[in-house]
């Protein structure tokens, strides 16, 4: 959602830096229900942005401007790969894990270690619906990913100048598993012969979001899923990263030096509305929550960050960055204008010129066909209207762009930035009011259609959009007309 608003990472002259960005999702889970609603998003985002600016990455400003790639995008000649965000776990997917470890195979000896090992019913587990919160099961099942042809082919394309960002919650199982197993097959690219790139990838810039625990699950006896096991899960979770990933030491002494070059941690010590407790069988599909608006940020943050700051050395971070995040405010009920000044210059604009640009599409578009600039040349005829692009942005992405601000809107850990239940644009952010006074008039659809049409004139003369950029017209002058009026209209987005 921060990139369909245009967001990007800020270079050190604090200008926005093009950006293309290669999802890779692991989770064996195909039925998840958060996974489907993510993968849609990401097909949606993808098939906006290639009709707004075609192949180009080189994009920096405009709604949907940065690049959202699968890694089959970017492999040169084509490959064998599914034009998917998901990673291929078909192997994991399909047995019990007891199966996955040719349980029935082993010698007595070797059972009853497995046995003392795994629960029953985590022998007995099938893993289409993950690891159950068991990163035990994760970290045996998820070796795999090294022998993976996804790694094989994300290691020929990558490149020195590209960055890593793993994100992955800690207090259940698959999360707390891949996390450093990703980071050390990755690490230890260097002794892999049987792919190319290794001491690129070796010593590759990574960046982590480590999420704690932030959601609440109903307590049901017959789940092996209970809130009280994600404190204890996390703590051991922590300290296992702290001697495999971030505890050097030498001579018992802590040395400045990681495998990660910035670790970003985040959590919530207010639960969330109670989800149903699925341990997978049923979908998962839980509410949006500020925590992971919040760990976007991370990413941005992230690749903000300059070269000089991330240096690698034979698979060793030198002088790693720890960051955590903190409220300016600590409350239930948040606004743009609760977080703190960084987080607001980096997003605010953006986001409200985003949704004021969703309510006019929305609500009002409609009307102003043949009326002032939809007559310019390309024109937004009514035809434009029953596009796969229109439909596609709003029949797709607008829909789920308004679900997710509902379920934000209705978590414990409340996070409003815009009022839902109005169509005007003068009463649609919440905690920023208008100027007002004598000669100020409030932002509404009247005032934005004439600065519309005062942008597409000048956009005439120039030919900016050619004879069929109808789309990217479109979206193109709310940006620009919007920037404009925000300063107009309000005292202080930021």
């Amino acid at each position: 959602m921060q990139l369909a608003a245009g967001i990007h990472p800020l270079n050190e002259t604090g200008q926005p830096m093009p950006l293309e960005i290669v999802p890779i999702i692991v989770d064996p889970h195909k039925a998840n229900q958060d996974l489907k609603r993510t993968e849609n998003l990401l097909r949606w985002y993808k098939q906006i942005r290639q009709q707004l600016y075609g192949d180009s990455a080189e994009v920096t400003r405009g709604f949907f401007s940065a690049k959202i790639s699968t890694l089959s995008d970017i492999i040169p000649n084509g490959s064998g790969l599914s034009d998917t965000f998901l990673f291929n776990m078909g192997s994991i997917a399909s047995k019990k894990f007891q199966d996955f470890i040719s349980y029935s195979t082993l010698d007595s000896a070797n059972q009853a270690l497995a046995s003392m090992m795994f629960s029953g019913y985590q022998l007995d587990t099938k893993m289409d619906i993950g690891f159950v919160g068991s990163p035990n099961i994760g970290s045996v099942a998820l070796n795999q990913f090294k022998d993976s042809e996804e790694f094989r082919q994300f290691s020929n394309v990558f490149q020195k100048t590209d960055r890593i960002f793993i994100v992955s919650s800690i207090f259940g199982g698959t999360g707390a598993a891949g996390y450093p197993i990703i980071v050390k097959n990755i690490r230890n690219a260097g002794r892999n012969a049987a792919i190319n790139n290794r001491g690129d990838l070796r010593d590759a810039k990574i960046g982590a979001l480590t999420v704690l625990p932030y959601f609440n699950v109903q307590q049901d006896e017959n789940s092996p899923i209970s809130r009280a096991d994600f404190i204890s899960k996390t703590k051991s979770a922590l300290f296992y990263y702290h001697d495999n990933l971030t505890g050097l030491r030498e001579d018992g002494v802590d040395l400045p030096f990681s495998k990660v070059n910035a670790c970003y941690y985040l959590g919530d010590e207010v639960p969330s509305n109670p989800y149903f407790n699925d341990p997978g069988g049923n979908g998962q599909r839980n509410d949006a929550h500020v925590v992971e608006y919040v760990g976007a940020l991370s990413v941005l943050d992230f690749l903000s960050i300059p070269d000089d700051q991330l240096v690698t050395v034979d698979g060793n971070a030198r002088s790693p960055i720890y960051k955590e995040y903190g409220l300016s405010e600590d409350k239930g009920m948040l606004s743009l204008k609760t977080f703190a000044l960084s987080t607001r210059s980096l997003v605010n604009r953006q986001l409200v010129k985003f949704h004021l640009a969703y309510m006019y599409i929305t609500h009002q578009l409609k009307q102003d066909i043949g009326r002032g600039y939809t007559e310019d040349k390309p024109e937004i005829g009514n035809g434009f209207l029953s596009t796969s692009f229109f439909n596609t942005l709003t029949a797709s992405f607008f829909v789920a762009y308004r679900q997710w601000l509902k379920e934000l809107r209705g978590n414990h850990r409340a996070f409003i930035p815009f009022n839902l239940d109005t169509e005007k644009l003068s009463e649609a952010i919440s905690g920023i009011q208008p100027k007002s006074g004598l000669f100020k008039s409030a932002i509404d659809y009247k005032t934005l259609l004439s600065a519309l049409n005062k942008a597409s004139q000048q956009a005439m003369k120039t030919n900016k959009y050619g004879s069929d950029r109808v789309a990217f017209k479109l979206l193109d002058l709310l940006d620009e007309t919007l920037d404009q009026l925000l300063d107009e209209k309000y005292n202080g987005i930021v």
